[in-house]
């Protein structure tokens, strides 16, 4: 009961900070052309304000959850849900927005998305912490996990192996879900190239950087939670479940209506971004989780 009601107040927290938000950053600030109020797509009239509760709540739920299974205390624990807030939340979407939808979207508004994010975490991770009674220390039951890199070179190994992960995931969910839609292909005034080699091949010749832009982004997707795998503290098969939610939570956003997408085009990229980035999400957490053969290993060579 206590956990509910402190997710709640979180929720209610990050609700309020979303117009408050907007309004300083000027993400509010109606299209500043006709062609981009155009594209504004006919949502049902709650949808507006049912989408934000939503986030607020699924986003309070990812990081209590982060924060009551942290060993981290204080601004320390501050520091890593304003990462993990920013990170996630801003950073990594936004890179998207910054490659592919620049005529889309009017001159400097993804700067604006930036602001609005970094003032949103700064000023809702210490509320986070405050709210659940960290900022001192208290005791954390569970196991840590066990798969933690213990050398750089392990760490440049598993960072280099689920980036590829990554890769693999935003290709095929790209191609297999997001480019069935027609809508999708005309957005980006695109063709379908048929199959899904055919595709990467394409890719490949028109845009070979996107590959090493996508690896980049799985090491940071990684990276921005870090600090919650190598504190977390809980049952095992949680923080595969944790990272999923972590990376996927955000998403929900694409549920609100814009004038910049048209609600075809985001519909098709939220089912294709909610479940890759899940899968993804599953994928890194077990990878931290130890595995039942090196455990079956030890209990041997221990003798446990």
């Amino acid at each position: 009961m206590r956990f509910g009601l402190r997710v709640l107040g979180l929720a209610a927290v990050l609700f309020l900070l979303l117009p408050i938000a907007a309004g300083v950053s000027g993400v509010a600030r109606p299209p500043a052309t006709e062609a981009s109020a155009s594209a504004a797509p006919a949502s049902p009239a709650g949808m507006a304000l049912l989408a934000p509760v939503l986030l607020s709540v699924l986003v309070a739920v990812v990081l209590s959850w982060m924060i009551v299974r942290s060993e981290m205390f204080g601004w320390k624990l501050v520091a890593a849900v304003f990462l993990v807030y920013f990170g996630l939340g801003t950073f990594m979407l936004q890179i998207e927005s910054v490659v592919f939808l620049p005529r889309h979207l009017p001159p400097g508004f993804v700067n604006r998305l930036f602001a609005m994010g970094a003032l949103i975490g700064l000023l809702a991770a210490p509320a986070a912490v405050w709210i659940h009674g960290r900022f001192r220390p208290s005791p954390v039951e569970g196991r840590a996990p066990s798969g933690i890199p213990s050398t750089p070179g392990e760490w440049i190994l598993r960072l280099a192996w689920l980036a590829a992960v990554y890769v693999a995931l935003y290709f095929l969910a790209g191609h297999f879900i997001a480019y069935r839609n027609p809508d999708v292909v005309a957005y980006y005034d695109d063709s379908n190239a048929g199959s899904f080699t055919a595709a990467m091949l394409r890719v490949w010749t028109a845009t070979p950087w996107l590959f090493a832009l996508q690896a980049l982004r799985g090491a940071l997707w990684v990276a921005f939670v870090i600090p919650f795998v190598v504190t977390f503290r809980g049952r095992p098969w949680e923080l595969p479940l944790l990272i999923g939610c972590a990376y996927s939570v955000w998403l929900v956003m694409l549920l609100v209506p814009n004038p910049y997408m048209p609600e075809s085009v985001r519909m098709s990229h939220l089912v294709e971004t909610v479940s890759s980035n899940f899968l993804f999400g599953c994928v890194v957490g077990a990878s931290f989780v130890r595995s039942r053969g090196r455990r079956s290993f030890e209990a041997v060579t221990t003798g446990a």
